[in-house]
């Protein structure tokens, strides 16, 4: 199947699931139980939709009928934090799934509920990369910025992020900040710097300023991933999951790099809804996607790194993927990153972008 017709497929997908979680009771109509308790799920749209449908809620649907999950799709995390705001008196999402900075102003403006590994027994067993210091939602994905080469145009392949820096002039795509990519890039040219970003990042920032001639989009569109495989942009950064997933259906136009000199992991986390009428239902469902089966499942849908200790995954997924326990992760305080991310825009649009 064509990238184009997948995509065209996902579009109608999240039309027709967004209208069910709207009208409700479609998925219970169909549960063998008239009792099941219907519980929503918001989460990332499309691929990330698809994918996490298929390898984890329809799996645990299959395997009860107690409870009936509903992937309710939204575009990005602050579309989420947006609804769930205006929600906040009568929710009508019970779990959601979203980036770890923007959960934490949901727990700051109390959208969100502690739980414990007495609510949610495989919370035990997630790494503490992954674990919240507060006692909220913690992570269920981890993902990690990657290098991207269009195999035709590029004959010796890029090993690490450094190496950006020897592209032609205007052959690479970046998604600058306010994209939590950009920012990303950012704390990797600074520990490769051997600068502390939580110091300041005015020495990165100088150093991507000599990136700029290379960069022929700040913007790509509709992704980063297109533009490489097409041969527009000779080299990008991404996310591994979409960057594995979109290299394989591109026929060998595009490879990743998983970079050797730092990975900085991306955190989504998977939220309790403060004030949803199916707290204990919810509960279950947190716990089925910590399970090994669900991490073990995803990782190899869609090349998320299981958040959890203990997964055996095959060779053919396990190179694929950054292992948690890798030295060469660079720690990203993402909490600290929520409350810095708008002067670190400012800095991009100044000295980078502008400069």
């Amino acid at each position: 199947m064509s990238l184009q017709t997948r995509l065209g497929m996902s579009a109608v997908i999240v039309s027709a699931l967004a209208l069910s979680a709207c009208s409700g009771g479609a998925a219970s109509s169909e549960n063998a139980n008239p009792d099941a308790v219907e519980l929503n799920v918001l989460g990332y749209a499309a691929l990330f939709e698809d994918q996490y449908t298929a390898a984890v809620i329809d799996k645990f649907n299959a395997a009860q009928d107690d409870i009936v999950v509903n992937f309710v799709p939204s575009q990005n995390s602050a579309e989420m934090l947006g609804k769930l705001r205006s929600e906040s008196s009568a929710p009508t999402v019970d779990v959601a799934i979203l980036d770890a900075s923007v959960a934490h102003t949901g727990n700051q403006e109390g959208l969100f509920s502690k739980v414990s590994a007495s609510d949610v027994p495989n919370l035990a067993n997630v790494v503490e990369l992954g674990q919240s210091a507060d006692g909220y939602g913690p992570a269920v994905t981890f993902d990690n910025l990657v290098v991207l080469y269009n195999t035709a145009e590029v004959k010796t392949p890029p090993k690490g992020i450094a190496d950006l820096w020897d592209a032609p002039e205007n052959s690479v795509s970046i998604p600058a900040p306010p994209d939590i990519q950009g920012h990303t890039l950012t704390i990797l040219t600074a520990n490769n710097l051997g600068v502390d970003y939580r110091d300041g990042i005015e020495p990165a920032v100088e150093k991507l300023a000599e990136l700029a001639p290379l960069v022929n989009t700040w913007e790509p569109v509709p992704d980063v991933y297109q533009p490489v495989i097409s041969g527009t942009s000779q080299y990008g950064v991404g996310w591994n999951a979409r960057a594995q997933y979109f290299a394989e259906d591109s026929d060998g136009a595009m490879s990743v790099v998983q970079p050797d000199d730092g990975i900085g992991f991306q955190i989504n986390t998977i939220n309790l809804v403060e004030g949803t009428e199916n707290a204990e239902a919810a509960k279950k469902f947190m716990d089925y996607a910590l399970s090994s089966e669900a991490q073990q499942s995803f990782a190899e849908a869609l090349f998320y790194a299981p958040v959890v200790s203990g997964v055996e995954l095959p060779a053919d997924v396990s190179d694929r993927v950054a292992d948690s326990a890798d030295p060469n992760i660079v720690d990203i305080d993402w909490i600290w990153l929520a409350d810095e991310r708008d002067a670190w825009t400012e800095q991009w649009r100044r000295s980078v972008i502008g400069g």
